[in-house]
């Protein structure tokens, strides 16, 4: 009786440990990213200032952890940060679960799923930014921009769609069409050879639309040119608000060691703006390899008045170069911008799908320097660190 019980508690031990080698182990992992920019410019042709701070504003981004695992079909992300000396969260934190094949069921507080985005990040939005000009999700957003949310979204052999439900904050947690309001969804499909085509609508309470109306937003990703990326994007207001449509145009081209950027984009704004010209921002810019971890680039920016926030036109230009490392980089540039708009607020009227990303040249100067006229050119001198691990 003895020899059968030891016989199946074996059976049932050798169970377990078969079990348990079966099982995937988690893979878990952390990393870092932060970006200073050491930065020295003018105002107003007179006082010089010198400060630290980062290409998106004053808070320098000393250190940005993501702290992550998972499984096959579970996992979480998580980036804590201590931007100007304060431990908080940034960017990416969530956890989600791949129910099915190509299914994932995901929540946490800015979800960022980049999986369709359309970027346009190059030249001095990664040094200091122009006023006026746009960045990050130009021709197409991501899914969670920020905020408390959850979604369901499927992306297979080709196909994608996702439902994104935000939590209502403010004046929208208290409209009859709350849940309407924090809605994102849209599809994708990816044609064979030529290129991806998608739409979505953002909620008027989802973070990075409008905050005044629904937005109806569309793009085509070409892929069947060789060396070139190019993504057109449309977006059109439900209602009616101060544009009926913004036209966008971000293309890169890559021969041999330069990277050749352009970006296009058009705002037809109407009579419930200040002026109901067309808004137009333009920017054209290369980086060139040099070898040995250097690297050379440039662009130039304009914006008309109505999307840069100030009553003239900028032109902005930069030139920089970079030295890389293995985990980093280290540069120096100079900027040049006709105008100045350190530290105030957009233009009467602007709105969230068509105002800039920044409103500064210069991030580190302080508020008194503010007061400068605005229409007075700005040079700066940034001093770039960046880090990843």
């Amino acid at each position: 009786m003895k020899k059968v019980a030891l016989s199946l508690l074996g059976f049932a031990l050798a169970g377990v440990v078969a079990f348990a080698q079966a099982a995937p182990a988690p893979v878990v992992g952390i990393g870092m990213w932060g970006r200073q920019m050491t930065s020295f410019g003018n105002t107003d042709n007179s006082d010089i200032w010198g400060g630290l701070g980062a290409s998106w504003g004053n808070t320098p981004r000393i250190v940005g952890l993501n702290i992550n695992a998972h499984t096959d079909t579970v996992g979480f992300s998580i980036t804590p940060s201590a931007d100007n000396g304060t431990f908080g969260l940034t960017d990416q934190n969530k956890a989600w679960i791949n129910p099915f094949p190509g299914v994932t069921v995901e929540a946490g507080l800015n979800l960022e799923t980049d999986t369709w985005r359309g970027t346009a990040d190059f030249g001095s939005y990664d040094w200091l930014r122009f006023q006026g000009t746009h960045g990050d999700s130009v021709t197409f957003n991501r899914i969670g921009e920020g905020g408390m949310a959850s979604a369901v979204e499927y992306n297979k052999d080709g196909i994608g769609a996702w439902v994104y439900l935000q939590a209502p904050t403010g004046a929208e947690a208290v409209t009859k069409d709350a849940l309407g309001n924090g809605l994102n969804y849209g599809a994708a499909y990816v044609i064979p050879s030529i290129g991806t085509i998608k739409a979505q609508l953002i909620g008027l309470g989802v973070n990075g639309g409008n905050g005044a109306s629904h937005l109806v937003q569309g793009a085509f990703n070409l892929s069947a040119v060789a060396n070139l990326y190019e993504e057109v994007g449309v977006v059109v207001p439900t209602s009616a608000i101060n544009f009926d449509y913004m036209v966008s145009d971000y293309l890169t081209y890559t021969a041999d060691k330069a990277k050749i950027h352009g970006l296009v984009i058009a705002t037809g704004f109407n009579s419930k703006n200040a002026s109901s010209d067309l808004g137009l921002e333009v920017g054209a810019g290369v980086d060139y390899d040099l070898g040995d971890g250097m690297g050379l680039g440039g662009d130039v920016r304009y914006s008309n008045k109505q999307v840069s926030g100030v009553a003239q036109d900028m032109t902005g230009v930069f030139v920089g170069v970079t030295k890389g490392f293995s985990n980093g980089l280290i540069g120096i540039g100079f900027e040049y911008s006709t105008t100045v708009l350190a530290g105030q607020s957009p233009a009467a009227g602007a709105t969230a799908a068509v105002a800039p990303s920044t409103y500064s040249l210069g991030s580190p100067a302080v508020a008194a320097q503010a007061a400068s006229d605005a229409t007075k050119a700005h040079w700066a001198i940034p001093i770039r660190m960046e880090e990843w691990f």
